[in-house]
């Protein structure tokens, strides 16, 4: 166990070598990123505050930061979580966002959290009802969850051409919403919203490591254009990603 958990953050490390501090905060019409904001929206209001459980390179963290809510972003990357004090630092935002390197859920952050941020994340965790046990721990009285993970009906996982991108990035399971609504229903959480996202076009972007690198060129219009076409594959070849926000009621 211990020699898995090694590798899978030798994983990570080497995923966040590339990680550079940011320069500017993303717009919600951001590609890569925009499906998340905007439910996000809809349920964090200002003032709030959040927890960003495996926040990457911090991007998310200073947009709501930015938008007047106190963030905590926790990774098990240093070099990724190095790269989020040099962003905070560089986008004036050190006084409204804090990073710490954080092995969730063994390791759990102190206090308590109005909204938290668990996107891409509990398909890499061994131990997934745990976490979402611990979640509900750190939430204050109805706190909510923002939760996102890879589809098992994701059209190109059903005809094997995302095998090696899990292996690549670490993931240890996919799943299908029902499975997913069960899991939080379990671990004391309300199903407030659940939808199914993501088409097989914006799935292959960001599976394919040579087409990824046009994600970066695909901005302003284009991302709107981009989003309308994925958007229309969903109900034809079904989902690639599943997003739920969920309520703690105990």
């Amino acid at each position: 166990m211990l020699k898995s958990l090694d590798v899978r953050n030798k994983l990570y490390e080497d995923f966040h070598k590339i990680s550079v501090p940011q320069n500017k905060i993303i717009s919600k019409n951001n590609f890569t990123y925009r499906l998340i904001l905007k439910v996000a929206e809809e349920y964090l209001d200002k003032s709030k505050t959040v927890l960003d459980i495996g926040c990457g390179s911090g991007t998310l963290d200073f947009y709501f930061a930015n938008k007047g809510n106190k963030v905590y972003g926790i990774d098990t990357s240093k070099n990724a979580i190095s790269a989020c004090k040099q962003s905070a630092t560089k986008l004036r935002l050190s006084k409204s966002v804090n990073f710490d390197v954080m092995n969730f859920p063994n390791q759990i952050p102190k206090g308590k959290f109005d909204f938290v941020i668990f996107t891409e994340v509990i398909e890499h965790l061994r131990d997934d009802s745990k976490a979402l046990a611990v979640i509900n721990k750190l939430l204050n009285n109805n706190g909510l969850m923002l939760l996102s993970t890879p589809s098992s009906n994701a059209p190109l996982h059903r005809i094997g051409l995302t095998k090696n991108f899990d292996q690549r990035v670490g993931h240890l399971r996919r799943y299908k919403l029902e499975e997913l609504e069960a899991l939080c229903i379990e671990n004391g959480f309300k199903i407030v919203y659940k939808k199914k996202i993501e088409g097989v076009l914006r799935n292959f972007l960001f599976v394919n490591p040579k087409a990824g690198k046009s994600v970066r060129f695909i901005k302003y219009f284009i991302s709107d254009i981009m989003t309308f076409i994925d958007d229309l594959t969903v109900p034809v070849f079904g989902e690639s990603n599943i997003i739920i926000v969920a309520k703690k009621i105990n």
